[in-house]
């Protein structure tokens, strides 16, 4: 089993991608979440959320 890891972009939590239920969609791309409080803060500024996350790897 193979395992992809991303990083909560609010919080900074490596989020394993396959068990998480928080995602949400901005410009066509899927972003995941450790839980519901970092995906709705992520919801209202998402563009906030963008800068400095280029290029991290777990």
């Amino acid at each position: 089993m193979t395992y992809q890891k991303e990083m909560d972009r609010v919080c900074g939590m490596w989020i394993e991608k396959s068990t998480t239920p928080f995602t949400s969609q901005y410009h066509g791309e899927t972003y995941y979440f450790c839980a519901k409080e970092c995906k709705e803060q992520f919801d209202q500024n998402p563009e906030y959320y963008m800068k400095g996350f280029e290029g991290r790897k777990p």
